[in-house]
């Protein structure tokens, strides 16, 4: 299973012993990383994938639509292999999947549709943990990797324990936390 650190998107929050999550969007001409509304001294996506470890699982969080084609171009000069982008709108998934990028899609307690063509399902909970082993082995035979959002990203530490029980069940692929050094056993 890979641990995902959440939201890296600077040059001292990377830890090459883990995977990474990112957030991406347009700026000027450019793919940057920011999960926020970019600056003059944003990050771009090429200078940043330089430095991280590309062995390593990269989740690319979708902020800005029709960026697909210099995605794919940036995707093929660097040689990505072990990576899947989510949170497209529809339209733009839809671009990215002609182009082969590979992509996710959301479910949650409030997004509840599968989307074809995705390699990927990002499992989130917003309020509470709503899935349990029988919907992720479902996913899992239907041939999707499974990325669970922990519970501490919305702020519900209450919920720990049963995604700890949850991720022990050796179904997931890859678990997106703020607390990486946890997981890493």
């Amino acid at each position: 299973m890979e641990i995902l650190k959440h939201r890296v998107n600077s040059f001292d929050r990377i830890n090459n012993k883990f995977g990474i999550e990112i957030d991406i969007r347009d700026y000027n001409g450019d793919i940057v990383i920011s999960h926020d509304p970019p600056h003059l001294h944003t990050i771009k996506l090429e200078e940043f994938l330089k430095k991280i470890n590309k062995n390593r699982l990269i989740a690319i969080n979708i902020k800005s639509m029709e960026i697909e084609e210099r995605l794919k171009e940036i995707i093929n000069e660097f040689e990505l292999k072990n990576y899947f982008t989510f949170d497209w709108s529809i339209p733009s998934l839809i671009k990215a999947q002609k182009k082969n990028i590979v992509c996710a899609f959301r479910l949650s307690e409030y997004e509840k549709e599968f989307f074809p063509n995705c390699t990927w399902v990002w499992v989130d909970s917003f309020e509470e943990i709503w899935y349990d082993k029988k919907i992720l082995s479902e996913l899992k035979d239907k041939g999707f990797k499974i990325a669970l959002v922990s519970p501490e990203l919305h702020g519900r530490k209450q919920d720990f324990e049963k995604f700890e029980d949850i991720v022990h069940l050796g179904i997931a692929d890859a678990i997106c936390t703020n607390n990486p050094e946890y997981w890493y056993k």
